[in-house]
């Protein structure tokens, strides 16, 4: 067993020649990030590297490093590298269509079945390791977990797999190629050190409030609201013309729903209904939404200032008070360059899964 592995997609020139992950270009710059997230190893300055000190600098780094494919695919003209490994299912190449398929632009590709063991292999390896994170480093790695491979929209949060917990990372390829994409790397290594302390998801127990009456908004306000050192609030907006539920949260585990329009999906249909079963019983839910964020308790909320005070006044009359920290604000401040979307802060600052993703889960044993 092991805390952590890392897992890249395919060996490039230098490693095909060493039989070693990571000891090319894209090795050193994991390497260097590793250092700025604080794993034990030594400093490597911005001046060429050989391989072979590569080699011998990874000898005493004490995770796994492993790889999809321990071979290296050629470099046709035109052809993205790692799309050699695969094909179409109408091509000349025997595929493997017991592995998930790939997409690769409007065509689902199969591994093709001489590359498959390379697969069998890792899986093999990995439940033989146990280990507690998985980094999965780029698409082709969360592809041979079995996971999704939109790595844009995956890296930053917790994942199970088969073959245990699961942190997507950028491929320091790609960081070589989008230096951007460095310090969210870094943040998210930082993120892997936590991470890898134990094998399991930890996701903290929540009571939240839905489909409440009248006097469940008072009751929850009572037991919690009121109590709050700093009261989280957020609306959601439909069609841009009305407020259609706002939220609360008292702290980490006490939250309020509170609905006024629910929207119906049917196809590319859309129909809506009121939540209150009458016009009386709607307004007595709002007069509860103005006393509490008209309240002194002090609060909190995501890009709140200009866009929830400003439609709840505007809609409503409902001036919202003591609002003490923006989280987009407190964002720009923090870091002016990176992205300021509640998703991506979740991804930096909170140690379980996204909420986005825990919301497709409801029904698991583990939601």
């Amino acid at each position: 067993m092991t805390d952590l592995v890392l897992l890249g997609e395919a060996w490039g020139q230098q490693e095909a020649a060493l039989k070693s992950a990571f000891v090319g270009p894209s090795g050193q710059e994991l390497y260097r990030m590793l250092g700025h997230a604080g794993f034990p190893v030594e400093s490597l300055p911005y001046q060429f590297v050989s391989s072979t000190r590569m080699l011998r600098l990874w000898e005493s780094f004490p995770y796994p490093r492993l790889n999809v494919f321990n071979c290296r695919p050629p470099d046709p003209e035109g052809k993205n590298r790692v799309d050699y490994f695969y094909a179409r299912l109408k091509d000349l190449e025997p595929v493997d269509t017991s592995l998930p398929k790939r997409r690769s632009g409007s065509a689902n590709t199969y591994v093709q079945k001489q590359y498959a063991q390379h697969v069998y292999d890792l899986q093999k390896e990995l439940s033989i390791l146990k280990p507690n994170l998985i980094v999965a480093l780029g698409a082709t790695a969360l592809w041979a977990l079995g996971l999704p491979t939109s790595i844009g929209k995956l890296r930053g949060s917790v994942i199970q797999s088969s073959y245990g917990k699961v942190l997507p990372i950028y491929h320091p390829a790609a960081v070589l190629r989008n230096w951007s994409l460095r310090t969210i790397s870094v943040l998210d290594f930082l993120k892997a050190r936590r991470e890898m302390e134990f094998p399991e998801i930890r996701t903290r127990r929540r009571e939240i409030w839905t489909e409440p009456t009248i006097a469940d908004l008072w009751n929850w306000w009572g037991a919690h609201g009121q109590h709050a050192k700093l009261l989280a609030f957020d609306i959601e907006t439909v069609r841009k013309t009305q407020i259609s539920e706002i939220g609360f949260a008292a702290d980490s585990e006490h939250a309020l729903h509170i609905p006024f329009v629910i929207e119906h999906r049917l196809g590319n249909t859309r129909s809506y209904r009121q939540w209150w079963p009458d016009v009386a019983t709607e307004a007595e839910a709002w007069k509860f939404v103005k006393h509490v964020l008209e309240s002194d308790v002090p609060k909190i909320g995501q890009n709140c200032i200009q866009y929830d005070c400003y439609w709840l006044v505007k809609e409503m009359g409902i001036a919202v008070k003591n609002v003490v920290h923006d989280t987009m604000t407190l964002a720009h401040c923090w870091q002016p360059e990176l992205d300021k979307n509640l998703g991506f802060l979740g991804s930096v600052f909170l140690d379980e899964r996204s909420w986005k993703q825990i919301r497709r889960d409801v029904g698991k044993e583990d939601a």
